[in-house]
């Protein structure tokens, strides 16, 4: 029998395609609960977050086999564009909580209740629909990178963050399925 040369499933009309530049990023409680927000007009790139599987290795006889350990969310990383706004403020608060650069004295550290922030990643559909929710919690920049600066470049200046978080909670509302395990127990 043939096989049918078309698109097949993905050239139906119902199909919503999640597309790379219908997304916002926000930070949320900043400071504490209920602290700032960052503004996500600013972000200018961010990506999804990625989990990684510690692996053990079981050996017998002539053979190996391995079995999936413990996962590890791993960082993210968000590059904001740098404008002279007031709406930066609660960035470089954040920033500043982490580790206080802007006083070299000092070098202050804020306690986890004053850099653990919330960032909910969004994804939308053409009209403006959720499709996809990430929220990521006990959020704090493992690294910042203010960027480098270039004479022969009309780019914008940026301030990259590399993102370290404990706990993901993701929510599909597009076509809103429950994501359940295989797991059968004993």
């Amino acid at each position: 029998m043939p096989i049918n040369m078309g698109l097949g499933r993905i050239g139906e009309r119902s199909i919503v395609f999640k597309r790379k530049f219908r997304w916002t990023f926000e930070v949320f409680d900043i400071c504490g609960l209920g602290g700032d927000r960052i503004d996500p007009s600013f972000v200018k790139l961010a990506s999804r977050p990625n989990i990684s599987f510690e692996e053990t290795e079981i050996n017998y006889l002539n053979g190996k086999d391995w079995f999936p350990g413990k996962g590890t969310w791993e960082t993210i990383t968000v590059t904001y564009i740098d404008a002279a706004v007031d709406d930066l403020r609660p960035l470089y608060r954040w920033l500043a909580s982490v580790y206080e650069f802007n006083n070299p004295v000092t070098l202050k550290q804020g306690s986890r209740n004053n850099w653990a922030a919330t960032g909910v990643l969004t994804l939308f559909d053409g009209c403006g629909s959720e499709i996809e929710v990430w929220e990521m919690g006990n959020m704090w920049p493992q690294a910042i990178n203010f960027g480098e600066l270039d004479y022969s470049d009309s780019e914008f200046v940026t301030v990259e963050l590399t993102l370290r978080y404990s706990n993901v909670f993701y929510q599909n509302l597009c076509p809103g399925f429950q994501i359940e395990t295989c797991c059968t127990g004993c």
